[in-house]
């Protein structure tokens, strides 16, 4: 039998979680690790449960990056999906994730079932919200299709694909750093480096991507000066472009190397990577509380007031 090491790492995600709530935090990579084993006490096995939840957003935006890896799939193999059937297939899968999600299938599968945080916590969901959902993953279908992204990877040939929706890792400053790439290629002395965006932009999406870029510089030996780095918002078709210099490279890993020695020293044993909860404090400002997965185990009677 395979034994899993929980050992420290660094990711995106990660980072944004630390800066949430380091309670949140806490739950997600410590307190709900070995909750899929048997012998897992009750508590574990509730925060694996909470861990993997996943709000309407956030199942959405998973689906519609499916759905474009698809796509992309049937392009490489000259099997075309159309549109059509593309906004059909993800409208299936959203359906059968509700259903999963309202039946507790996840109950006994908590990370191949979809638990939605909106079921979960009796949210009640009106007609428009769920309208507003469809739209967002249709609308966002057709955005791909419509984009010059899209546009631009027809007229590749898939010997010049390097990566699509690839889990992988680096080392940086020892410490292993987790990406999930949505796709990247080398054309014409280039490479360029996609990454789908469902929501609205926000400032930290520079940021990403130019980690992002200290991967691709690790595997592919890229420069700074033929990397190119595109946020695509899909829904709208709007592409934006990271003019990438030393100085956001300089950035980037400035923010990795803070980061990685903020979260080591909320430890109680680096080198096994050994946490307490009482090094890691809920929130004082409860404004991130109400769409926290875990507000149940921090406000066990008080969550429905939150």
């Amino acid at each position: 039998m395979i034994e899993f090491r929980n050992n420290f790492s660094w990711s995106f995600s990660r980072h944004r979680k630390f800066n949430t709530c380091k309670r949140q935090y806490y739950y997600h990579y410590y307190g709900s690790w070995g909750g899929w084993e048997e012998t897992a006490d009750e508590e574990t096995r509730k925060l694996f449960q909470l861990k993997n939840m996943t709000t309407l957003p956030m199942l959405a935006g998973s689906l519609v990056h499916d759905m474009i890896s698809a796509i992309l799939e049937g392009l490489k193999n000259r099997h075309e999906i159309t549109v059509r059937s593309a906004e059909r297939e993800v409208i299936k899968l959203f359906k059968q994730a509700w259903r999963q999600s309202k039946n507790g299938e996840w109950k006994a599968s908590p990370k191949r079932k979809a638990n939605l945080f909106e079921h979960y916590y009796e949210e009640s969901l009106p007609e428009e919200q769920l309208l507003e959902i469809k739209d967002t993953m249709v609308e966002s279908v057709q955005g791909f299709y419509l984009s010059d992204a899209f546009v631009f990877i027809k007229t590749l040939s898939p010997t010049e694909w390097l990566t699509k929706e690839k889990l992988d890792a680096f080392d940086f400053d020892g410490t292993k750093v987790w990406v999930k790439l949505d796709f990247v290629a080398r054309h014409g002395g280039l490479v360029y480096l996609y990454d789908w965006k469902t929501g609205r932009q926000v400032s930290e999406d520079e940021t990403q991507l130019s980690v992002y870029a200290l991967y691709a510089f690790s595997r592919w030996g890229t420069g700074v000066d033929n990397l190119r780095l595109l946020d695509i918002y899909v829904r709208k078709q709007l592409p934006v472009s990271v003019r990438l210099n030393k100085a956001l490279v300089g950035k980037a890993e400035k923010v990795m190397k803070e980061s990685m020695r903020e979260m080591k020293e909320l430890l109680e044993d680096v080198s096994e990577n050994r946490a307490s909860i009482d090094k890691f404090p809920m929130v004082e400002e409860t404004k991130v509380c109400p769409r926290c997965f875990f507000k149940e185990i921090c406000y066990p009677e008080e969550w429905r007031e939150l």
